[in-house]
């Protein structure tokens, strides 16, 4: 019992650390990271990141901070389930290989980008923009967002309705922000990110609440 109750606090630990985690990446993209985006125009965003602003450089650091905590959170998840649930494991596969293309392409966005503000030619800059849009808005983020989905069907009935429609809403915000990263759509990606962003802390939290008044009886309780 003692470790069953140490896992579902963990739960809620990890769940609130996402939460806060990205909210604060939120405010390190709104105040250090837009003036580096494609929001903002080439010649702007140039000058910015060749002084290698900390706004920008904390703010990826979060980022793959969060990367972490979320593959972390999806590993309790799994161990959660009993038994080999197949969506719950491809669901922490998928959110892996997520992580492993956001931390390649954030790594890109604090080291490479403001080298080629600095040195490189506009041409250059825009393909490693693109590269680093692109795999961490289309792919990381759509492997994440399917994580998110399968997770949640694969939570079924331990958690309620609004947890699961908290699910399917980071699903679709998740969507727009991969199909943004694609087109590529600067507008529309700053438009799903923070629905994006605010549906899975949010679902992460319901999940660890109704995970924790979720028991499932045991056969023999010390």
């Amino acid at each position: 019992m003692n470790e069953r109750s140490t896992r579902l606090g963990a739960l809620g630990a990890l769940a609130w650390a996402n939460a806060v985690a990205h909210g604060l990446g939120l405010v390190f993209a709104l105040f250090g990271m837009r003036p580096g985006s494609p929001l903002v125009p080439l010649a702007e965003r140039t000058s910015y990141l060749a002084g290698r602003p900390p706004g920008w450089i904390w703010g990826w650091g979060v980022w793959m901070i969060c990367a972490l905590l979320l593959v972390s959170w999806m590993v309790l998840l799994r161990h959660r389930l009993p038994g080999r649930c197949a969506l719950a494991t491809l669901a922490l596969v998928v959110s892996a290989a997520g992580m492993t293309a956001d931390l390649l392409c954030d790594a890109i966005q604090i080291q490479v980008l403001p080298l080629a503000a600095t040195f490189g030619e506009p041409g250059h800059f825009l393909a490693w923009e693109r590269l680093a849009a692109i795999g961490g808005a289309t792919v990381a983020n759509g492997l994440y967002t399917a994580g998110v989905l399968l997770m949640t069907l694969a939570l079924g009935a331990r958690i309620g309705a609004p947890a699961r429609w908290a699910g399917f809403a980071t699903t679709a915000a998740g969507s727009a922000m991969a199909v943004a990263g694609l087109l590529p759509s600067p507008a529309l990606l700053e438009a799903a990110a923070g629905p994006t962003i605010g549906g899975f802390c949010l679902w992460a939290v319901l999940v660890a609440r109704d995970l924790r008044r979720h028991r499932a009886p045991r056969s023999a309780a010390p």
